[in-house]
């Protein structure tokens, strides 16, 4: 079956080179990456490969700083003010259309964010404190909180705007083929598993892009997005495996592009189901994991992770030492715990971080070694997005970009627990409601660290490394910008001439 997947992968790669030969006027970028997108809504899914195509089709109020990745810049808002963080104002751009024709002004965002009101969507929880979107005028509006929100502007780094119009009369078939205000257009109807083709937008509102088409190639396999950017077949190739650096190294064609991204692994646990309701058990299977191994030996890179913040995030502690490693402290707690010596299973999701499975195989020995006895099923991302879901796991390996702030990940994974985990803590919840309406930036800090103190404590989440990716692109490409959050943005990628 996955040779049979393979091939189908490779005949749909060799029929869409076949087409960009025959169009050799054409200039074209390929990128192939582990990952096949589960949805097209942006406001319904959390999976990273949809920001890449945010960037493209869509545009948002506001954007990163280019020049730096962090700090906000106008895009289809051209200012903003909250002097309380409760109440937002923004002046929008004029002359903007979306792909359709349609007017971008204060009704799109209206109709945007008032989705949220309506429908319940996995983006939900960043907006759990909407109050209301006013328009003041054609290009003016003012959206509302109940309570202040000092990470709106992160939030809406990951909210594209959408044409009203389109919208009402659609519904989510207009994810389809999404239509944005973005430098690209989705050229046809998105279909699981396929490759995507973004087409350039010759009427967008900023600057052109330099290229005519983007493709999307979603490569499971290491080894088949490692021949490809070899031999010239893609331009680009994600999330690459440490072991293949000496290889790309001796190709004088392509770059290697390292990036400490803000993304911590942990495992989650099913907190209210034995034996992880025993507290002594989760100190024990915490203090049995050698992160530094994992680190230095499979990933060589990253670094082991010191809690929940990463380094580049508010609140981050360099002063912190990386989690303990004890064995013989977690083999007395395992004894001392309600553990019963059977089988947990450890779920983990295929494509979506380098060296999962060796990874995972390491972690089961680990805990083999102080007495826990674990499975191990690594799966492909929908089962896994499904599994999760449902809580329908024992533990899952998974990680968490933040979204620029540590705040998404607390709401989501924590405070409004989507993915099931039964973890129940009113101090921890108190205090992520706290940090969220701080305005005096030191005390938010305070705050995140003792929720981070909180969460190492308890070991309802284990956190074990900060992941670096490793990227290859072929010589003379310029133009992306690989921001921490790992949703690159290639509207400007071109090659050098």
């Amino acid at each position: 079956m996955k040779s049979i997947k393979l091939s189908i992968l490779l005949i749909i790669l060799v029929l869409l080179l076949s087409c960009i030969v025959g169009f050799a006027q054409e200039k074209v970028i390929s990128y192939g990456r582990p990952e096949h997108p589960q949805r097209m809504d942006p406001y319904d899914n959390t999976n990273l490969s949809n920001i890449i195509f945010q960037y493209l089709v869509y545009d948002r109020l506001v954007d990163y700083n280019p020049e730096t990745g962090m700090g906000f810049v106008p895009a289809l808002a051209t200012e903003w003010s909250s002097p309380d963080k409760t109440e937002w104002t923004f002046k929008l751009r004029q002359g903007v259309k979306f792909h359709n024709g349609e007017p971008f002004n204060a009704e799109s965002v209206k109709v945007s964010l008032e989705r949220f009101f309506h429908e319940t969507l996995r983006r939900g929880g960043e907006w759990t404190n909407l109050k209301e979107v006013e328009i003041v005028d054609d290009y003016t509006v003012i959206i509302r909180f109940t309570q202040p929100n000092v990470v709106f502007l992160f939030t809406l780094i990951k909210t594209p705007m959408l044409p009203p119009k389109a919208f009402k009369e659609k519904g989510v078939a207009l994810f389809d083929k999404p239509i944005g205000t973005g430098a690209f257009t989705s050229t046809e109807k998105w279909k699981q598993g396929q490759p995507l083709v973004f087409e350039k937008n010759p009427d967008y509102w900023g600057k052109p892009a330099y290229i005519d088409k983007f493709v999307y190639i979603p490569l499971l396999e290491d080894t088949t997005r490692m021949a490809a950017i070899l031999r010239g077949e893609i331009d680009i190739a994600d999330l690459m495996p440490p072991e293949q650096m000496e290889l790309a190294k001796t190709d004088p064609n392509i770059e290697i592009v390292k990036l400490l991204t803000w993304d911590q692994i942990f495992l989650a646990l099913k907190a209210d189901k034995p034996p992880f309701t025993d507290k002594k058990f989760r100190q024990a299977m915490t203090m049995a994991i050698d992160r530094e191994s994992i680190v230095k030996f499979i990933l060589k890179g990253g670094r082991p992770a010191t809690g929940c913040l990463s380094v580049g995030l508010t609140g981050f502690d360099d002063s912190l030492p990386p989690l303990k490693l004890d064995i013989e402290k977690a083999k007395q707690l395992v004894k001392e715990s309600i553990y019963d010596g059977r089988e947990l299973v450890l779920i983990a999701p295929t494509g979506w971080y380098p060296n999962v499975k060796d990874i995972v195989q390491t972690i089961q020995a680990d805990l083999k070694k102080v007495g826990i006895n674990v499975g191990v099923q690594v799966m492909d991302g929908a089962t896994f997005t499904e599994r999760r879901l449902a809580g329908n796991y024992d533990i899952y390996f998974s990680g968490h970009a933040a979204g620029g702030d540590l705040d998404f990940f607390l709401t989501d994974r924590i405070y409004r627990d989507n993915y099931q985990s039964g973890y129940i803590n009113e101090e921890l919840n108190k205090l992520i409601v706290e940090q969220r309406q701080e305005i005096d930036s030191e005390k938010r800090i305070e705050t995140l660290r003792k929720i981070e103190n909180i969460i190492n404590t308890e070991v309802n989440l284990i956190y074990l490394y900060q992941m670096e990716d490793f990227i290859l692109q072929r010589k003379g490409l310029t133009g992306a910008r690989y921001y921490h959050d790992k949703g690159p943005d290639f509207r400007y990628l071109h090659y050098e001439e």
